[in-house]
């Protein structure tokens, strides 16, 4: 059985990381224009290319190990994402709220008040913005392409931006307060209350090829920045 790595993204440095599905197969025979035949069945798979920069020097030793735990394709890669293109939580609470869009002195205030001002009768107002990482309302089955999440990163996370739930990786087509239709569809069934990662959705892939071991070779060896390419892994 394969054992899967983490990839500690202060440990191992990455520039740019690139993810795309790829796209469904195509057979010859009679189809949409009598000369080819599409194949409507899911079978695309999240491809990647990762841009490492040089490593630290103090990181050697860790990054070498974390060599000799991967032999070449055999094991995993589980891979964090960075999710810039959407509203996220990344462990300050001013910052959280000024980025979302709370005025100030709202912040300060601890609670938001209507448009002219005006409060409750009590002196309150709404509540900030939660940042809890968002959960699965109600039981999913697997193949369905929308599911409904709760929580303020749910109900606004962007269109184009990345989503994860137990490691699969998916992207958000359409987000209706919360109710989002995504791609690829659900790889998996997911229960009421699953956590959804927003902030960092996670993804676990192998590398594509046995050429991409040379470059993982070398930089372990020599901290040279790398590109390596890996492909979505389903064994779990």
């Amino acid at each position: 059985m394969a054992t899967v790595i983490d990839i500690d993204a202060n440990l191992l440095r990455r520039a740019h990381e690139n993810f795309w599905l790829d796209l469904d197969d195509v057979s010859p025979g009679p189809g949409l224009d009598g000369r080819e035949q599409v194949l409507f069945t899911e079978n695309r798979r999240w491809i990647g290319r990762l841009d490492f920069v040089r490593m630290r020097p103090a990181a050697l030793s860790q990054a070498v190990v974390i060599g000799d735990r991967l032999r070449g394709r055999a094991n995993i890669l589980r891979i964090t994402l960075c999710n810039h293109r959407t509203a996220r939580y990344l462990g300050d609470e001013a910052a959280f709220y000024e980025s979302v869009g709370v005025p100030a002195d709202d912040i300060a205030r601890g609670h938001i008040l209507f448009d002219d001002g005006a409060s409750f009768d009590d002196g309150a107002g709404f509540a900030l913005p939660d940042h809890d990482e968002p959960t699965v309302v109600a039981d999913v089955a697997a193949g369905s392409s929308t599911i409904q999440m709760d929580g303020y990163l749910g109900r606004n996370i962007a269109v184009g931006a990345f989503f994860s739930i137990n490691d699969f990786l998916y992207r958000v087509e359409v987000n209706t307060d919360g109710a989002v239709t995504f791609n690829p569809p659900l790889r998996q069934a997911v229960t009421a209350g699953a956590q959804v990662d927003v902030t960092y959705p996670k993804v676990q892939v192998r590398l594509q090829d046995k050429a991409d071991w040379r470059p993982f070779c070398e930089y372990f060896r020599n901290g040279q920045p790398m590109t390596v390419n890996v492909i979505e892994a389903f064994d779990r």
